[in-house]
């Protein structure tokens, strides 16, 4: 076990919605405990259904651990923000909920990185068994576009963070903050990577992850990434105002600029939004395409 100096104090930080987290709590309660340093371990729940906020009553045994509940739902960015003001040490571990660790040493692993001004991301994996139900979308999704090693993150340090798993200074939440203007679901992580990096904080990319263990019925999925592609819309307007180098960060955000340029646009709007109905057809049958779901992504980009 390495020596580390008397300011490395983790919080440990994660939003709760709608699901059971005492698997994943107490896992990371032993891995703390072991780890010898001053920890503490915050949940903040989001308006969770009665059945889930009950469960979360259980976990208020443990020592080093505090449960906030709130009254109304927040989302993502002002809980996260929020959570921040509960801490009382300097650097935080955030992870969602619907999370397990794939080592016995998961926190161990950040130790070394506890240094001031940075931000390390640890990654993400999901269960090698294909799911043969709904979920099968948002799995194929995850494995091929979301489950990157570091060597493949770091190319893009700031563009490839997530809010699922990382470890922060919790100095840098003096300066910047998660974008309150972005509600529901997407996008805040894109925003606050690229804030990071027009602040030049750069993003270290470890392989330390996490597994994402809540998949989603392709018909839900798609709910959300069109909720995303709101708020991505968003953050186009927030970076073309505050940092226009990085307006095409994205490859949505490039290939819409790439129609722009070229006078594209009222053809491709036109054409995908013919298709878009068979598109989602089979993107909620028995072989989605990550092809299609990219196209389709595209369609709600440009068609608003």
């Amino acid at each position: 076990m390495p020596v580390f100096n008397n300011r490395l104090m983790l919080s440990i930080c994660i939003p709760v919605y709608n699901f059971d987290v005492r698997a994943l709590v107490y896992d990371l309660h032993q891995q703390a405990a072991r780890c010898d340093v001053p920890f503490e371990i915050i949940l903040m729940d989001d308006a969770s259904d009665a059945s889930y906020a009950a469960s979360l009553q259980e976990l208020t045994t443990l020592p080093h651990l505090r449960l906030i509940p709130l009254r109304n739902n927040i989302g993502r960015s002002k809980i996260r923000n929020a959570l921040v003001k509960e801490t009382r040490y300097p650097y935080l571990i955030f992870m969602d909920c619907d999370a397990a660790t794939v080592s016995n040493d998961y926190i161990d692993q950040y130790l070394p990185h506890c240094q001031p001004n940075t931000v390390i991301y640890g990654g993400r994996r999901y269960r090698d068994k294909k799911p043969s139900d709904a979920t099968l979308l948002h799995w194929k999704y995850g494995v091929k576009r979301e489950a990157l090693p570091a060597t493949e993150r770091q190319k893009q340090p700031n563009f490839s963070f997530c809010t699922n798993n990382f470890l922060i200074d919790k100095a840098i939440f003096n300066t910047i903050t998660f974008s309150e203007q972005l509600e529901g679901y997407g996008h805040e992580d894109t925003f606050f990577g690229l804030e990071l990096l027009g602040h030049h904080i750069p993003i270290l990319h470890i392989d330390n992850p996490l597994i994402h263990l809540g998949l989603e019925p392709a018909d839900v999925f798609l709910k959300k990434t069109e909720n995303g592609i709101v708020n991505l819309r968003k953050v186009e307007q927030m970076l073309n105002e505050k940092y226009p180098d990085y307006a095409g960060h994205s490859k949505l955000m490039r290939t819409k600029m790439f129609l722009q340029k070229w006078r594209l646009l009222p053809v491709a709007r036109a054409l995908l939004k013919a298709f878009q109905p068979l598109m989602k057809r089979k993107l909620l049958g028995r072989r989605p395409s990550l092809f299609i779901f990219d196209v389709y992504k595209l369609a709600e980009m440009i068609i608003a």
